[in-house]
């Protein structure tokens, strides 16, 4: 008998064993499973928008984002994690999909450390605050016209002062920081040239450039044939007549040493490397249909980013660059440094 009871334990544990090893095959557990998979909402790959400004009211997912717009945090002190378990808490029915409950983990706070609060624009990369303030500027119906934008900052003072920051489109729409480049802008006085009080002024505002009028070599008859070598002109007219404003090199010694300080007599210098690259770079890259800017009733062209529109309230388009600038009196501290001067020579 003795032996005959051994054989019926042995037999009754491998039951059991066996039970535990096929837990997938409880059949609360299949129920469990089966009405979850019934219920689950499907997940859609997210399309990306024909035009990327992250500035936009949509919410991308995280990667599409760029990475300029990642707000700098303070390093972190590595401690021990607390796993502390959370009761599941009820889901309404209109959540979708379903969650999974985990237990949550709790990081010590560590005094002086901020891991998640956006920091303030002073403690942000200047290219990430240029980037906000022009696509905050820029109207989004003209946006997605362009694969290059220019921010120039003309103040005389502040950590943007005589900068210009250049921004690109990748392939997947977002918009990377390109450079950062010292400029000269006007002057911003009232002069005497050739016997006429003249103003040396850079304006503000959102200015398309004239395919017809880039030029490797340039010399102005305004100015005594003062040389604007690589000169990109704005695509802009002042009571009909066509702008001499221009981004060009900053010729000569003299010139390129006061680049980051207010110098030229309204245009804008670059030092001559810069000039070519950024020339060569709109002219061979970003070639392209782009809006017509709007004419007033005087023959100038709008500053701010309003388009011609058809009878159909469609668009006009010309052939020309898909490269737009951006010009602002803005020191980077969150104050304007004077008034919007209303006035292109």
């Amino acid at each position: 008998m003795p032996r005959y009871k051994a054989l019926s334990a042995f037999a009754f544990l491998t039951v059991l064993i066996s039970a535990g090893s096929v837990g997938s095959q409880d059949p609360f557990r299949a129920r469990s499973e089966g009405e979850s998979a019934a219920s689950a909402t499907p997940i859609y790959a997210w399309e990306a928008p024909k035009s990327y400004n992250p500035y936009n009211q949509f919410d991308p997912p995280a990667e599409h984002a760029p990475l300029a717009n990642k707000p700098s945090v303070a390093p972190v002190v590595e401690r021990p994690v607390e796993v502390v378990p959370q009761p599941a808490e009820p889901i309404a029915a209109a959540d979708a999909p379903a969650r999974v409950q985990l237990a949550a983990v709790v990081t010590p706070e560590v005094p002086g450390t901020q891991t998640d609060a956006p920091t303030p624009d002073a403690e942000i990369p200047l290219s990430t605050a240029a980037e906000r303030r022009l696509f905050e500027t820029v109207p989004n119906e003209i946006e997605s016209y362009y694969d290059l934008f220019m921010y120039v900052s003309k103040s005389n003072r502040g950590p943007f002062a005589q900068r210009m920051f250049v921004f690109q489109r990748d392939a997947d729409g977002k918009i990377i920081p390109y450079a950062e480049w010292p400029v000269s802008t006007g002057r911003e006085k009232i002069e005497l040239h050739k016997e006429k009080k003249i103003r040396t002024t850079t304006p503000e505002g959102i200015f398309m450039l004239d395919a017809d009028r880039f030029f490797p070599r340039y010399y102005s008859r305004s100015w005594d044939g003062a040389p604007m070598h690589h000169a990109m002109f704005y695509d802009l007219k002042n009571n009909g007549n066509l702008s001499g404003l221009a981004i060009h090199a900053a010729v000569g010694a003299s010139k390129i040493r006061k680049l980051g300080k207010r110098d030229s007599a309204g245009c804008i210098r670059l030092s001559p490397k810069n000039a070519a690259e950024l020339f060569y770079k709109i002219k061979n890259t970003t070639k392209g249909r782009v809006p017509s800017f709007a004419l007033n009733e005087r023959g100038s062209t709008d500053r701010w980013g309003r388009i011609e529109l058809d009878a159909a309230g469609t668009p006009i388009l010309q052939d020309g660059y898909r490269a737009v600038l951006l010009v602002e009196n803005y020191d980077g501290r969150d104050e304007i440094a004077g008034s919007v001067v209303a006035y292109t020579n």
